[in-house]
């Protein structure tokens, strides 16, 4: 196990984005735990409920993020999770040459957070990573959720080119731009829009030596590991329309787990954990309560019940309406979507 120094600091930076209501340092810390003998540090937000502060403590659910994200990204998850009784950690991992070096990474950060066994949610890059893992030390995942990923980065390499080799050497600036540039200018809703926005920021604020290492490990040809994961604890998260990730590579993955339960989003755009953190939230409940970990002790909510005239979306005994208008579904405790005021002003007529 790695030795692990824990330092406490503010969850947002002073200059994040105006419109986003973050929780304070006081609700959520971030924590960091050094790998021993290494100077690599890991970062992340833990919320919820532990071992050593509750006997009915669960498997804990750790979120990974993408090539252009931080431990931040997923903090409407942690709050929301955290206050229905789950324990919530969203990590942010440092710079690792190869997969297999993340993934021993990981598992010794895992000892260091006194974590045996995990919930895990990847998001693009991060679900790579997390299936690489899942395949490396089946024992220590109970469940996976993939968000808008994929199970190989061949594209991704062929699209690099050289410049792959390359990424160590150049300078932070022009790894923020390679970055920035992939992401989409239009044709979006504007909820996506400012995700994209919030993320652009997190991508200026990430050091370039961690820049260099995820965009090598994104167009480095590999792919990930078979699993041996039954395929009812494997949920595939998808949002709706285009993203960054090529329509074939989205059917590979959809081809390698079969039996996966599939997580249509209305959302829009990559990072709908943002955009529509409602929605993303409610099916990571309902991906949990079918992996058998239920939300324990404080301010545990029962879940909405679907209309009968209503689609469902799981083809098994767990049913959860999600596209039920937002005044339907939210409960105490739940966030309060920071876009939603810019919404309401783009929609006012002018002169209103």
């Amino acid at each position: 196990s790695a030795a692990g120094g824990w330092l406490p600091m503010c969850w947002c930076r002073a200059h994040a984005a105006s419109h986003m209501t973050l929780p304070t340092s006081v609700d959520h810390p971030l924590f960091r735990a050094l790998e021993a003998r290494t100077e690599l540090e890991w970062a992340y937000y833990q919320a919820g409920p532990t071992a050593a502060s509750s006997s009915n403590a669960k498997e804990p659910l750790v979120f990974c993020h993408g090539t252009s994200g931080t431990a931040s990204a997923f903090f409407y998850q942690v709050r929301a999770l955290a206050a229905k009784g789950y324990r919530v950690i969203s990590a942010q991992y440092p710079a690792y040459g190869s997969s297999e070096e993340w993934c021993k990474g990981f598992d010794r950060f895992l000892d260091t957070i006194k974590c045996r066994v995990v919930h895990l949610f990847g998001a693009g890059l991060g679900g790579f990573l997390t299936q690489h893992f899942a395949s490396m030390y089946p024992r220590r995942v109970k469940s996976i959720i993939l968000c808008n990923s994929f199970a190989s980065t061949h594209p991704f390499a062929d699209k690099a080119g050289s410049l792959a080799s390359m990424v160590h050497f150049a300078p932070t600036a022009l790894l923020q731009k390679v970055v920035l540039d992939n992401f989409p200018e239009c044709g979006m809703e504007l909820s996506a829009k400012q995700a994209i926005d919030f993320i652009a920021q997190q991508v200026c604020d990430i050091r370039g030596n961690d820049l260099a290492s995820r965009l090598s490990l994104n167009s480095t040809a590999s792919c990930a590991g078979a699993l041996s994961l039954d395929m009812s604890r494997i949920t595939l998260m998808e949002s709706s329309g285009e993203t960054m990730v090529p329509d074939g590579l989205r059917r590979q993955l959809r081809g390698l787990y079969p039996g996966a339960r599939i997580a249509q989003l209305k959302a829009t755009g990559d990072f709908p954990y943002l955009s529509r953190p409602d929605e993303v939230t409610l099916f990571i409940e309902v991906h949990l309560r079918s992996a058998g970990d239920f939300s324990v002790g404080v301010a545990a909510q029962p879940q909405p019940q679907p209309e009968a005239s209503t689609a469902r979306v799981w083809q098994d005994d767990i049913d959860v309406d999600v596209h039920a208008r937002p005044s339907e579904r939210r409960v105490a405790n739940s966030w309060v979507n920071p876009f939603e005021d810019d919404l309401l002003e783009a929609s006012r007529p002018k002169g209103a």
